[in-house]
């Protein structure tokens, strides 16, 4: 039984460490699309 709950809270964090890993891809991203919409206008649009 002592097992199962090892097994159960280490998927918990495997799975949370996923999300956290997705969110923080995804923000990177939009801070590069961002990046390329103030070159956009500073070059003029």
């Amino acid at each position: 039984m002592v097992i199962l709950g090892k097994i159960i809270a280490l998927t918990i964090s495997i799975l949370t460490l996923r999300q956290l890993w997705l969110a923080n891809r995804k923000t990177k991203l939009e801070i590069k699309k961002l990046e390329l919409e103030i070159k956009k206008l500073r070059r003029g649009g």
